[in-house]
């Protein structure tokens, strides 16, 4: 797997740090499990707020991007999870902001962010 992902569980919400690189043609795949594990997590230790680090080079096409909403209650994803997503560049920020939009639209709720201070004040509004 060219990502990593690690997590911890706090007590009102879990946070997950997810670093690596988008493989093409591979993206997709990757994303499911990547958020498959992250729900199952959700479901394990009974959390439905995450604080989210993306770290990722590399972009998803936009065609993966909106097939990975529009399944994701396939793969475990609940419209009650928060996802509140700390990003590291203004790149990486403007590459997600598609993603967040098709998830508000298909009534999740995600918000993206450079800054962990702003990320945890909406977490927890």
């Amino acid at each position: 797997m060219p990502y990593t992902l690690d997590h911890r569980v706090l007590p009102k919400y879990l946070e997950v740090h997810i670093k690596g690189s988008i493989v093409p043609g591979e993206e997709l795949k990757e994303a499911m499990e990547r958020w498959s594990r992250v729900a199952e997590l959700c479901r394990t230790t009974n959390r439905n707020l995450i604080l989210g680090f993306i770290d990722l080079e590399g972009k998803h096409s936009t065609s993966s991007k909106f097939n990975l909403v529009d399944t994701a209650s396939n793969f475990g994803w609940q419209p009650d999870y928060k996802l509140s997503v700390v990003v590291k560049t203004e790149a990486q920020y403007q590459h997600l902001s598609f993603t967040e939009t098709v998830m508000n639209n298909l009534g999740y709720e995600m918000k993206l962010f450079l800054s962990k201070r702003e990320a945890k004040k909406w977490l927890f509004d």
